[in-house]
């Protein structure tokens, strides 16, 4: 559709014009009287037939510009005259609207209309410097138009229409035409910078990161199990993992902004993913290095543009839920509860009652007497004095008041004589004389000895119904049947007795009113509260919660505090508590379940506070390692949760839908370098895709973990004893196979000090038999050296002391050789796992030096192995492994002071790229060529145009190309073993060839 808007400005109506043209001729006439004078119908029809060529013009110089404009994009303006015409946001357009302009003045050159004498030409001003081409540009305006927007809409502002009359100008006209035209100039324009803007999104935004993460994370998840399973995964995520991810992604991107992606990449991301599937059957090897004849018999189908989802449950995903209990903290709290001097006290706690003396005086009769009698009138008195004695005199029967909340022990009750003598002092000159006068009190005292069984116990004041019964206690013992005589004994034999007692209260010199008691414990109350405790042990141990295993690895879930409000919520039903105590041992037991749940729930408050700083030395070696922080991992775990739309549906244009074709140089993004031999778009040698992979915790355990436990560990060049085990037994299972003297050498001082921390180990436990029970230290040693058998090299001796088996071992033993009870055995136990030795630590030095003489070995015979070719003899050294799947690696959730729940691991990837070229065309071109296509193609070119006419170009700008940088991270969750997970290569960082710097 095409519309004309003319510009009214000046013009004159057409039949004033037809009225001034007859009049002009008419005047004109005696000059040329051979000549007819022009009509009105003249006029106008020339002016519609140049209106009408000057329309098609505009559409024909829009259209090509638009064709000339998208095959040569200026992205950037040039720093140039020319250039700086262009505004840098809107490069694109405004250089759109320049080529219009040109194109259209170029084609209204040709424009003509004529009738007889009178014809009308168009034109626009021409342009000879940077200020008439930004004048220029100002007349055009360019906007996407049609259906869906799949066209584009200009309009042409003041195109100057003159009518000439035998060559002589009489009138001018003013047009602005607007066209709509079939050219996706404008619409490709704006899907490659929205391509370009999703690949350099953030992992908060759809595009290339949130893609490459969720590639990766299925992926890394798979390997990191498969590894934790014992397969043979030597790097969990390798650079030719992220670059199978990131290609991936980069096609999952296309498709979902152009519609479809390119055909050459899916091929390439089809061939790349049967190589790097070869590549990880042989643990790293270089794709070069294998025979094309084994990558022609791989057995591989085309892969998906969108994340791959996995349809096995054997692995598990970052979004499955994974249970974690209490588990050990229930023996950590039970140690120190269980402790004899903690259970002692909790238990005379329990047992432990407040008294106090309650008494009535009530007087009988008597009382102080009055003034002694003067000796005369002439007497003075100078001094009065009275004097007291009080004496019981018989026993007398009374009662007194009990407060509420107590009950009375003891009641008795005495008869008080309270003897006054007042003496007066008198004096006549120098003359002193004394009086006197005597009188007597009678008191009747009552004294009660009352009780209550409040005291310092955790355990709930609440009645014991059998309190003073002897015969009530389950366990034969006294209950508080003691609390009686020894309450009495407390205040009132502390008082002098019952006659001085009651005299006390007669002269007010009663001190101690209050005390507490504690009364005896039945000798079996002890064992009696600890096998309780311990059948308390089993439903705590077993406390669990469900978190995810992703958001475990990133810390935004914990665990322990989790678990503390999960005890806290169960506390009351746990303690079980009764409304009445049937005996105070009943008190002593509630009293001791309490004290062993607060003890949990401390110990978890603690493991809480320790993961919280864990987390921030995570988030610190991180920052410290990589470019990555936990919030990004967070929004990355998020990302590969996000459901991201497959494709973008085909927007339907004016004469159909609009279908693109996306055509890359170099269609996969490789971590090779290449030249232009290869492409001819390429310049010189470049490299399309850089990365930077970063394993955080590699092998083995002692770098960053180390960091992040903290103080678990005094200084930093010593490892776990675990660790260095697991290193120790991966050299003896390499050297099983294969010679190697630098190994054996590494191998050997490793071992010295393996065996040395294990008698160090061996030590400490037949210490601990010997110290708590009744065994000699001969007894002692033979039943360590009994129970430690089984484990016969110094690496298995080593891991079965780390992991719990090796005590648990001389537990049974000590208990069967020294018939030791339930109790003694369950104490024991619990004993021999409470030993901390600082010198059971290997260094760090010969751990990392057998790993690393490990890894060569295993490398050497691989290559060696590579090199006679054969699918065969790689498969049986895939499965040999040569012991490098035993080397630690990750970071121990978290031990060695809490329950070690999981192993996690932790990569950083960055990615850059570069496409030597990116076009993309759509499916409608000029109407006059059926079947043509619109192509705007980015190749990082200059774009230059001849803007003056003067035979030479100037430079516009230049056709960017499209390059992005992108980064993710992944994280890896596993059950806790001491082979963990992560990359076991070597290479804590793995670069690319080019890093930092892609493309040209």
């Amino acid at each position: 559709m095409v519309s004309v808007r003319d510009d009214t400005r000046g013009r004159i109506p057409f039949a004033l014009l037809g009225v001034l043209l007859l009049v002009s001729s008419l005047t004109l006439a005696p000059t040329f009287v051979s000549e007819p004078a022009p009509s009105e119908t003249a006029v106008e029809r020339a002016l519609n037939q140049a209106t009408a060529e000057t329309q098609v013009a505009v559409r024909d110089g829009v259209s090509t510009a638009g064709r000339q404009a998208a095959a040569n994009p200026v992205v950037t303006p040039a720093d140039t005259p020319t250039g700086r015409v262009l505004n840098g946001s809107t490069a694109f357009r405004d250089s759109l609207r320049i080529r219009a302009y040109l194109r259209v003045a170029d084609r209204l050159e040709r424009v003509t209309g004529r009738s007889g004498d009178v014809t009308v030409t168009a034109s626009l001003p021409t342009v000879s410097n940077a200020s008439d081409l930004r004048a220029a540009k100002r007349r055009v305006s360019v906007e996407r138009a049609g259906p869906n927007e799949t066209a584009m809409r200009a309009t042409v502002e003041n195109i100057v229409l003159t009518v000439r009359r035998n060559g002589a100008v009489v009138s001018t006209r003013r047009v602005s035409p607007t066209v709509v035209v079939p050219n996706q100039a404008l619409m490709l324009h704006d899907q490659v910078s929205t391509y370009q803007t999703r690949l350099n999104n953030g992992l908060d935004k759809p595009g290339l990161s949130q893609r490459m993460t969720a590639r990766l994370y299925p992926m890394a998840w798979a390997r990191g199990y498969a590894q934790y399973g014992g397969a043979g995964v030597e790097n969990v995520v390798a650079n030719r993992h992220v670059s199978l991810a990131t290609n991936g992604a980069l096609l999952g991107v296309q498709r979902s902004t152009f519609g479809r992606s390119d055909p050459a990449g899916r091929r390439a991301l089809t061939e790349a993913t049967a190589m790097t599937g070869i590549e990880d059957v042989v643990r790293g090897s270089r794709g070069s290095a294998v025979s094309s004849d084994v990558l022609d018999q791989a057995d591989y189908k085309p892969v998906s543009e969108t994340p791959p989802r996995p349809k096995s449950t054997a692995s598990p995903s970052p979004g499955d839920s994974m249970t974690i209990g209490v588990n050990e903290t229930a023996d950590t709290a039970f140690r120190s509860v269980t402790e004899p001097s903690a259970l002692n006290e909790t238990l005379e706690d329990a047992y432990t009652v407040e008294v106090a003396l309650e008494v009535d005086e009530h007087r009988l009769g008597g009382g102080p007497p009055g003034k002694p009698a003067s000796p005369g009138s002439e007497w003075t008195l100078v001094a009065d004095r009275t004097t007291t004695s009080v004496e019981a005199v018989g026993n007398a029967s009374g009662g007194v008041a009990t407060p509420d909340g107590w009950h009375r022990l003891e009641t008795f009750s005495r008869t008080v004589e309270r003897q006054y003598t007042r003496t007066a002092v008198w004096q006549n000159g120098s003359v002193r004389r004394r009086t006197t006068v005597s009188s007597t009190a009678r008191y009747r005292v009552t004294v009660a000895v009352v009780g209550r069984h409040h005291g310092r116990s955790v355990a709930p004041n609440r009645s014991i119904r059998t309190a003073h019964d002897a015969s009530a206690s389950p366990l034969n013992g006294s209950n508080l049947a003691d609390v009686e005589p020894k309450a009495m004994d407390r205040l009132v034999g502390h008082a002098g007795g019952r006659d001085e007692t009651a005299e006390r209260v007669v002269d007010d010199s009663l001190g101690r009113t209050e005390a507490t008691v504690t009364a005896d414990r039945p000798p079996e109350l002890h064992e009696w509260v600890y096998r309780d405790l311990m059948a308390l042990r089993e439903p705590i141990r077993n406390t669990t919660v469900t978190v995810e295993r992703g958001r475990v690895g990133t810390f935004e879930t914990n665990p322990p505090r989790e678990l503390r409000e999960r005890v806290a919520q169960r506390r009351a039903d746990l303690a079980a508590v009764p409304d009445t105590y049937d005996s105070t041992a009943q008190k002593a037991r509630a009293a001791a379940r309490l004290t062993y749940l607060n003890a949990v729930l401390t110990e978890l408050d603690r493991q809480a506070s320790v993961r919280d700083s864990n987390r921030k030395r995570v988030d610190a070696q991180l920052t410290e390692r990589t470019e990555g922080s936990l919030r990004a991992l967070r929004k990355g775990l998020t990302a590969r949760e996000t459901r991201v739309p497959r494709s973008r549906p085909v927007p339907v244009g004016p004469a159909g839908p609009v279908r693109t074709r996306v055509d890359t140089q170099t269609p996969y993004l490789t971590l090779a370098e290449l030249n232009e031999s290869r492409y001819r778009a390429l310049d010189g040698s470049e490299h399309p895709l850089v990365a930077r992979n970063a394993n955080v915790f590699t092998v083995p355990y002692g770098d960053a973990a180390d960091a992040v436990v903290g103080g678990a560990f005094e200084g930093g060049d010593r490892v776990r004893l675990a660790t260095a085990a697991n290193a120790l037994a991966a050299a003896n299972e390499t050297l099983e196979d294969e010679s190697s003297a630098t190994l054996a050498s590494e191998r050997d001082a490793l071992q010295r000090e393996v065996e040395a921390a294990n008698e160090e180990l061996t030590t400490t436990l037949w210490l601990a038999v010997s110290q708590h029970t009744e065994a000699e230290q001969g007894e002692s040693k033979a039943i360590v050296t009994e129970a430690l058998s089984p484990w016969d090299t110094p690496a298995a001796r080593a891991l079965a002391l780390t992991n719990g088996s090796a005590q648990e071992r001389v537990a049974h033993v000590a208990g069967a050789r020294l018939n030791l009870t339930r109790v003694e055995r369950d104490r024991l136990r619990l004993t021999l796992f409470s030993v901390d030795t600082p010198a059971t630590r290997p260094t760090l030095e010969s751990t990392n030096g057998t790993a690393s003489a490990v890894r060569s070995v295993a490398k050497d015979e691989l290559s060696k192995a590579l090199a006679n070719a054969g699918e065969q003899k790689v498969q049986q050294f895939a499965k040999k492994r040569l012991g490098t799947d035993k080397l630690p690696a990750g970071l121990p959730l978290a031990p060695p002071v809490t329950p070690w729940y999981a192993t996690a691991n932790i990569w950083w990837v960055t990615v850059k790229g570069e496409y030597a070229r990116f076009a993309v065309s759509a499916s409608h071109g000029p109407p006059r060529e059926p079947g043509a296509r619109t192509t705007y193609a980015r190749d990082g070119h200059n774009v230059t145009l001849d803007v003056d006419d003067d035979g030479s170009t100037e430079r516009l700008g230049t056709a960017d190309r499209v390059s992005f940088s992108a980064d993710t991270g992944v994280v890896v969750v596993v059950p806790p073993k001491p082979r963990g997970v992560g990359d076991k290569g070597g290479t804590a960082v793995e670069e690319s060839s080019g890093w930092p710097h892609a493309g040209t």
